[in-house]
């Protein structure tokens, strides 16, 4: 990639994040995570040539958690802007001298999210543990209207003149399963009528519908196999056939895969599970790729005149925020944008096995530290989806390995996104065997390669990935030892105790490998998890941890004292990988 093809709004900061970029009013705004305040996400704006600003206070951290993962946590107006509070999950109005008023009533019991803002007009969806709803929120007061109910899941409210849009799937469904598209009139008081069913159904997922500036509705379909933009004006057409995803999973709200250039061309994100792509379409379907320089887009891309505005990183370079030249094509020379480090980094290299008949393949990182070309220490790492991919990207967690003379391996397993449907929905009752099955298939390839060796294999995962690590070393295999941090330990407690937005997750994946029992662990694991998890038990890991003792077997657990699920904060994650270090250097042969 030429340096003339993009420009980079913000400084790449190893421990900041950016999320939920959109452009409004002539300037950029995005979530970004702070880490001097131990964390917590901001609304930063940038206008043309002035530096990126934060627009929340300092004690103020933005995003809820409605469906468990929040998403559309703000809106932006002429004159204020609405956030959803991370402290309760609010409407807040966001004044010119950033005060805050609560926007909805306070003492509610529903959780709120997935804001839009169409002609003054602010939409939200908010839901409980007896379904979701879509509503009006006044500008002025606190003054909620029910448009919309369902006892399932709904969500993408897209308001344009008298007619909305909506999403909504069943309460027992996964919205990357099935999910359905619906158009209704809008009226000013009152609820609204039935939805005209536009597209969806039990073997379709729609997500991400967009009022396009021609009046026609856009939205992404699965109904080929693969997640393509379509387009509705009163009858759907396919507005470009790809043998390839353009959307993720939506596991948040908000997502936003593709965008309206003043030309009137569509740029839209393609992937295939590793690297995510850039593509412009034309009013004739032409397709042209364009020369990004990034291999990892996250699902948040916008126009900003004739540049694309994206939240993208590289194998070498940390995500920022970045303005893209729609108009450079991609070249057989264009290569992933370098940045320097000071550290050495491993470059990844894309690799493909067999696994039940079927080809899996995964990101393979040689160790920075010591003779590269000679068998290591093997960590094969299992992603947190189940329906997750493996992104090309730089990755710390793996650069900590690889500095330290491990191989890393990250899995593209059966069940990962990015891969079509057929692929995404292979693990459907077979969690726990399949996702198995293809970490060892990988770590046997490497062995034959002597890329690895034979007595340091390791297995690692989180969430859902523990869950794959723990039921690897629950059977014979290739594997020395697991760790599973923030690990799903029984699938059928978990789905008693997840998120409503989740429960159907364990059902539709549930296999008759079932929960890990302390008397089938055959290799010594390493449980972290967090006391405060409100996603996985972390009794369950306790539970299992004093049945590893009982039966005095090898294992080593890790309580983290008030963290949640996600070992987010940099003191944590320290933590968790120099006890993970220590755990594999004490099973490696003395001679390593």
């Amino acid at each position: 990639m030429r340096s003339s093809s993009y420009s980079i709004f913000v400084p790449k900061r190893k421990k900041a994040s950016y999320d939920e970029l959109i452009a409004a009013g002539g300037a950029l705004w995005w979530l970004q995570s702070d880490p001097d305040l131990a964390g917590a996400r901001r609304l930063m704006c940038a206008t043309p040539g002035a530096e990126a600003r934060p627009q929340t206070p300092p004690e103020v951290s933005v995003g809820g958690w409605l469906h468990a993962y929040g998403g559309g946590s703000y809106a932006v107006g002429r004159t204020c802007q609405w956030i959803i509070g991370a402290d309760d999950s609010k409407v807040h109005q966001l004044g010119p001298d950033s005060s805050l008023r609560c926007a909805v009533p306070s003492n509610d019991d529903y959780l709120y999210g997935d804001l839009h803002l169409a002609d003054d007009t602010l939409l939200a969806v908010r839901g409980t543990d007896e379904g979701d709803e879509i509503v009006e929120i006044a500008g002025e007061g606190v003054s909620v209207r029910v448009l919309v109910r369902s006892p399932g899941f709904l969500a993408a409210p897209r308001l344009r003149g008298s007619t909305i849009a909506y999403l909504e799937w069943n309460g027992d469904q996964m919205p990357w399963d099935a999910s359905r598209l619906y158009v209704t009139e809008y009226v000013a008081a009152g609820g609204l009528g039935a939805g005209k069913l536009v597209a969806g159904g039990d073997h379709e997922s729609v997500v991400q519908p967009t009022w396009g500036p021609d009046g026609s509705l856009y939205f992404l379909s699965d109904r080929t196999g693969w997640w393509n933009l379509y387009r509705w004006n009163g009858s759907i057409h396919e507005v470009v056939p790809l043998e390839a995803d353009c959307a993720p999973a939506p596991w948040e709200a908000g997502y936003q895969s593709y965008t309206f250039l003043p030309d009137g061309r569509i740029a839209l994100t393609v992937h295939d599970g590793f690297r995510t792509r850039l593509v412009t379409v034309d009013s004739s379907g032409s397709q042209m790729e364009v020369d990004s320089g990034l291999t990892s887009i996250k699902p948040y891309i916008a126009a900003c005149g004739d540049q694309v505005a994206v939240i993208g990183s590289t194998p070498f370079s940390t995500p920022s925020v970045c303005l893209v030249d729609a108009a450079l094509p991609a070249t057989a020379s264009s290569r992933p944008t370098q940045t320097s480090h000071n550290l050495s980094l491993s470059s990844p290299t894309l690799r493909e096995t067999k696994s039940g008949g079927v080809a899996v393949r995964y990101l393979l990182h040689l160790p920075t530290a010591g003779d590269s070309q000679s068998p290591a220490p093997l960590l094969v790492r299992a992603h947190p989806g189940p329906t997750d991919d493996v992104s090309l990207r730089l990755d710390w967690t793996v650069q900590f390995f690889t500095s330290r003379g491990f191989a890393v391996a990250e899995v593209a397993y059966r069940g990962s996104t990015g891969q079509g449907r057929v692929f995404r929905q292979a693990l459907h009752g077979h969690w726990g065997e399949y996702d198995v099955e293809d970490c060892e298939a990988v770590a046997k390839q490497l062995l034959a390669d002597r890329l690895a060796l034979p007595e340091a294999v390791f297995i690692s995962g989180a969430s859902a990935g523990g869950y794959t690590a723990l039921q690897a070393a629950s059977r014979p295999g290739p594997f020395t030892a697991a760790t599973a941090t923030s690990a799903i330990i029984d699938p059928a407690r978990w789905a008693a105790t997840a998120p409503r937005f989740q429960q159907p997750h364990a059902a539709i994946l549930a296999g008759p490998a079932g929960a890990v029992r302390a008397e089938a662990i055959a290799r010594p694991v390493l449980l972290v998890h967090g006391n405060a998890d409100d996603i996985a038990p972390v009794a369950d890991a306790q539970l299992l941890a004093e049945g590893l003792s009982a039966l005095k077997l090898d294992h080593e657990a890790l309580i983290l004292e008030g963290v949640g699920h996600y070992l987010s904060a940099p003191a944590n994650l320290q933590t968790a990988l120099e006890a993970e270090l220590r755990f594999y250097q004490r099973l490696m042969p003395e001679t390593l």
